[in-house]
């Protein structure tokens, strides 16, 4: 099978006539013929149904047309990479990223990336939000995909937000809440708290939490101080009392008929992710991957 035949059948299938087709590619039109037949042969199936006025595809031929304009665009696209390859960006990036942040499609972007890319090797740093900043800036890592939180203690970093994600009040099904679709803060006063650890740095999920609740009440009851997502799950649907986790968390996290997330309303209970790098390791390389990693998140 070459792809010339493929691109003489999309051709034809397209403009329904075989004369027109030669003209296009300035063959005879015994030649476009002559392809399609041998096409035809090789797949088995007749694909057009033909007469002196009329070109139709078979069903044969309607079912092997998308995956035709796939081998015929696929060869395409390896043709280019082919001929720019001495042109596109080579290198190594180390990328860091925010745990449970591989939850979301960050997997399907970076695998964009390495397709339009393939000559960039990407190595992956998975941490808490203050070690993925301090790994910035001893430049263990040339960018990181982490919670925007406390601007004023990254004066010596640039970023560009991402997305915002609401935060989820996790709550086991017979809560009083359970049955809403929506939320506000102020809802929670007063109910039990499966807090989350807080670390040593000072600033990081645990504290944009914290500063949340501060805003219903000085002192929450809490029930138990979980250190991960998959333990405040398993808390919550014991009835110890609600988790607070943001959405790029409960996207996929495992609910076993037991909780339900329900987001909180307002700005104020949202949690902003974006990529951050030094300025002075900014470079080519990185540069693309921005450029890239920006454009798949508008």
């Amino acid at each position: 099978m070459r792809i010339k035949q493929l691109e003489y059948f999309i051709a034809v299938a397209e403009a329904r006539s075989f004369s027109k087709v030669a003209r296009e590619f300035f063959v005879s039109q015994a030649t476009v013929s002559n392809q399609i037949a041998a096409l035809e042969r090789i797949v088995g199936k007749q694909l057009f149904e033909r007469d002196n006025h009329h070109v139709e595809l078979t069903m044969a031929g309607a079912l092997f047309l998308d995956d035709a304009r796939a081998i015929v665009g696929r060869t395409a696209e390896a043709v280019r990479r082919a001929r720019t390859a001495d042109d596109m960006p080579e290198g190594e990036l180390k990328v860091g990223y925010i745990k449970g942040y591989e939850r979301t499609d960050l997997a399907d972007m970076l695998f964009g990336f390495h397709q339009c890319y393939p000559n960039v090797r990407l190595s992956f740093m998975r941490d808490n939000v203050s070690e993925l900043y301090d790994a910035l800036r001893r430049e263990d890592i040339d960018a990181c995909i982490n919670l925007l939180y406390n601007e004023y203690r990254m004066s010596d970093m640039q970023w560009q937000v991402l997305r915002s994600y609401p935060l989820h009040a996790v709550v086991p099904l017979d809560h009083p809440l359970a049955h809403r679709q929506s939320i506000r803060i102020e809802d929670l006063k007063g109910y039990p708290i499966v807090d989350a650890a807080r670390g040593a740095s000072g600033y990081g999920e645990s504290e944009a939490i914290a500063a949340t609740l501060a805003k219903i009440e000085e002192r929450p009851k809490i029930a138990y101080v979980s250190e991960d997502v998959e333990t405040s799950v398993l808390c919550v649907a014991a009835g110890l009392g609600y988790a607070l986790l943001p959405g790029y968390l409960t996207q996929t996290f495992p609910t076993n008929g037991k909780v339900v997330a329900i987001p909180i309303e307002g700005k104020s209970a949202e949690m902003t992710i974006a990529a951050a790098w030094l300025p002075q390791r900014k470079n080519d390389l990185l540069d693309v991957f921005l450029d890239e990693f920006l454009i798949t998140n508008d």
